[in-house]
């Protein structure tokens, strides 16, 4: 196999070493979200952001089981032909922390870069599907319709992008929005966007909006709704104010509430929050590996764990369905790599034989889940990229589904 040169880790680099750090390995809240920094701001984010708590609730931890599974069993190839097994995977791809079960049970578990099984780490992107989830337990309830228009509950955007889409298209990303300007940023969509969530510092003289709320009314439509799926993570952020419009809770007193408090996790859960202390519903999630895992599992098992149903089967059914294949491939995001790919409920959807879908985040965070080998995979990683490039990506998107292969034999 390949033994390719493993990523350097944040003690490598130096990164926040010493008192005070030298300054050029000083990590701050400015660069955060770049490589190399990411190899240590992943797993510190409490101390660079404000945050708002999402509390386990005061019952025992639901322990995982161990079952041993020789892991380099298992192998794939590249798109050039080169075979690798799953552990160069992990250890070439700038994993901070993988844990797998199979029927429930860890069958492989593995920390690098520093991180270990306590340590809060981001979501990044991957937490759209906790924000999905729970948008799609109360379309389920009745909360709201699906198929009502964005500004039958959210009047203030009703001069917005958004204000005649539906929310089943907010929820799926069909929406035609776009922002006000094109100050494109490859790491966080647009800039002025970045900073009203708080993720970027303000220049000198910013007069632009400086909340969630203050930004979402400014986005524009480009389109018509509902043709094609366009990835933009302000759709997210719609669904989780309408979400807290209708039951007059936090994001994180709904998440609480209605999944966190009933998983059985080691851990309370964060969200970093914007300067209204709304929080970032697209991209702010933090947690433990296994707690991770814990939801993957709850959704592997249709709605059941820890001793009880904690989402009605229905619901997660819903999600298996999948979207639009067709507003799928005629969106920016096909590509080569997505064939038969839609997007639902904030998850991706592969439509594979074993009808795979996983939450994607930026650096590398992933939450893969295949129901067909019973299979849930938990991914943090610290890429220096937005999304794992070219191989890299494609070795990722191509060990998992080896693995379930293997497990299902």
């Amino acid at each position: 196999m390949h033994n390719l040169q493993e990523p350097q880790t944040a003690n490598d680099l130096g990164l926040m070493s010493g008192f005070p750090p030298l300054s050029d390995q000083r990590v701050t809240h400015k660069n955060q979200l770049y490589g190399p920094y990411n190899r240590w701001s992943f797993q510190n984010e409490l101390k660079l952001n404000r945050t708002a708590d999402v509390w386990r609730g005061n019952g025992s931890v639901a322990k995982f089981d161990y079952d041993q599974f020789e892991i380099n069993q298992v192998t794939y190839q590249n798109r050039a032909g080169a075979q690798f097994t799953f552990s160069d995977m992990v250890e070439n791809s700038y994993t901070d922390g993988i844990v797998a079960l199979h029927e429930g049970k860890i069958i492989y578990e593995k920390y690098l870069n520093g991180m270990q099984a306590h340590t809060l780490h981001a979501w990044a992107s991957s937490s759209k599907s906790m924000t999905g989830t729970l948008a799609a337990l109360f379309a389920h309830e009745g909360l709201f319709d699906p198929d009502a228009i964005v500004s039958t509950y959210l009047p203030e955007l009703k001069d917005s992008g958004f204000a005649d889409a539906t929310i089943r298209q907010v929820m799926d990303m069909t929406t035609a929005v776009w922002f006000s300007d094109d100050n494109i940023d490859p790491v966080s969509e647009n800039l002025n966007y970045s900073i009203a969530l708080g993720w970027k510092e303000k220049p000198a003289g910013y007069s632009g909006p400086e909340s969630v709320y203050e930004f979402l009314p400014t986005m524009k439509k480009i389109g018509e709704h509902g043709l094609r799926f366009a990835y933009l993570t302000p759709n997210t952020d719609v669904l989780a104010w309408i979400m807290k419009r209708l039951l007059n809770q936090s994001l994180s007193e709904i998440m609480q509430e209605h999944i966190w408090s009933k998983l059985g996790v080691e851990r309370d859960a964060f969200w970093i929050v914007d300067h209204s202390t709304a929080e970032t519903s697209g991209s702010g999630l933090l947690t433990t590996l296994r707690d991770k895992a814990r939801f993957g599992q709850m959704l592997l098992k249709k709605g059941q764990f820890n001793g009880q149903q904690i989402l009605p089967a229905a619901v997660v059914e819903d999600i298996e369905k999948g979207g639009d294949k067709d507003a799928f491939a005629h969106g920016p995001a096909a590509s080569p790599m997505n064939q038969g790919y839609s997007y639902h409920h904030q998850w991706w959807m592969t439509h594979n034989a074993h009808s795979a879908y996983h939450g994607l985040g930026y650096g590398g965070q992933m939450l893969y889940i295949d129901p067909a080998a019973q299979l849930v995979i938990a991914k943090f990683s610290s890429y220096p990229t937005p999304t794992p490039a070219g191989n890299e990506f494609y070795s990722m998107m191509a060990a998992f589904p080896a693995l379930g292969k293997v497990l299902a034999k």
